[in-house]
């Protein structure tokens, strides 16, 4: 019997609490976009599942530990967490807790654009418009260009001084681990998210959009080669200047720096893909909204308890950093997860913020 078979079996058994109990979908439209390593895990999962209570669990577990931190924007990471029922994962989590940690400098930042810039042709990959702040031809369209991260850059940082921060990072990585295994191969955790291969040149507004998870690149049959792919919530300004075919290219135009691993690639395709079923993206959306205008409850009472609580904690690095404390305030310290150590070395304090790469100030002279 079908991987896919027996999840519906067990599934189709689960009675929902409410009409707006969609854990089912959830989870059939979570499986449909697994590789077969992924589909295997979360079959076994739910098989595990002893009760519909703890199936409910699970899919509240990826949904709070896996889909809502990979689509929050700003900084913003789980404040709670739904912890999944599997078996083993307390292990998986002391494993990353316990993993190396390497600071992250602003002139690092810095070289990783300027390497990404070189190798991209000091273009978008996208709409080909060149650098509008670097040499390019007389005449030639030219836009504000920017490092985008293909796992979030917001993932690649928590408060060591924070041990709740550091339990949440680790849980989010371990589900990312375990239903992308690929992942493991490579290898790659957070440690990594500042390395070439993590990294596209894009159009500002087509940066808003990837790590909105609106548009993805989906490899083809051809090596280095994605067709990219727009969703229907999709911004449209740049429409006019994709590939008539939909087909893009990536190569080291100059220097010898790893292109967009693909691997990555299909990882975030897998979120967006999911995110557009059944308009998953749309009541996560809504409640990110709730928060941010209202910091709260939607007065209707329609908002996702589990969700908000897992959008409410602002800024990885430190809120701190957008209201500068006391000077006689210690700064807490932060922290990345590796994937080798078990040592914590503190993080530099003039690290960026995330995103704060692509600000004026910490481009090159003349950006």
């Amino acid at each position: 019997m079908s991987t896919r078979r027996i999840l519906s079996q067990r599934l189709n058994s689960y009675t929902p609490l409410d009409a707006n109990d969609n854990t089912s979908a959830f989870l059939m439209d979570f499986f449909s976009v697994l590789e077969i390593d992924g589909k295997r895990n979360l079959q076994d999962d739910i098989s595990e599942c002893a009760d519909d209570t703890t199936v409910r669990q699970l899919a509240e577990s990826i949904r709070t530990g896996l889909v809502v931190p990979m689509k929050a924007q700003g900084g913003r990471t789980p404040t709670v967490l739904i912890s999944s029922p599997r078996h083993g994962l307390e292990d998986s989590m002391e494993d990353i807790m316990s993993q190396n940690i390497s600071p992250i400098t602003r002139n690092l930042q810095y070289r990783l654009r300027e390497h990404c810039l070189e190798r991209d042709g000091f273009k978008c990959v996208v709409t080909g418009l060149w650098s509008r702040v670097h040499s390019h031809p007389a005449g030639a369209p030219t836009g504000n260009l920017e490092t985008a991260h293909i796992i979030p850059f917001v993932l690649g940082a928590f408060e060591s001084s924070n041990c709740p921060a550091v339990a949440r990072h680790s849980e989010i990585w371990t589900n990312i681990r375990h239903y992308f295994p690929i992942i493991r191969t490579m290898p790659f955790s957070s440690n990594q998210i500042n390395e070439e291969r993590n990294v596209l040149m894009l159009h500002s507004s087509l940066h808003t959009e990837f790590r909105g998870f609106r548009i993805c690149f989906e490899a083809t049959t051809v090596t280095n080669q994605y067709r990219f792919r727009t969703f229907s919530d999709t911004e449209t300004a740049l429409a006019d200047l994709y590939p008539a075919n939909r087909l893009v290219q990536f190569r080291c135009h100059e220097g010898q720096w790893e292109l967009p691993d693909r691997r990555l690639l299909q990882i975030h395709a897998a979120i967006a893909n999911f995110l557009h079923m059944a308009g998953q993206a749309e009541a996560i959306e809504k409640t990110m909204r709730d928060y941010s205008e209202c910091s709260g409850l939607a007065p209707g009472g329609d908002t996702n308890i589990e969700d908000l609580l897992a959008v409410s904690s602002l800024s990885l690095l430190s809120e701190s950093r957008r209201h500068p404390r006391p000077a006689n305030i210690p700064r807490p310290q932060s922290t990345y997860v590796d994937d080798k150590h078990s040592r914590e070395r503190p993080r530099p304090q003039a690290a960026n913020l995330p995103g704060s790469e692509n600000r004026p100030e910490n481009r090159p002279q003349g950006s």
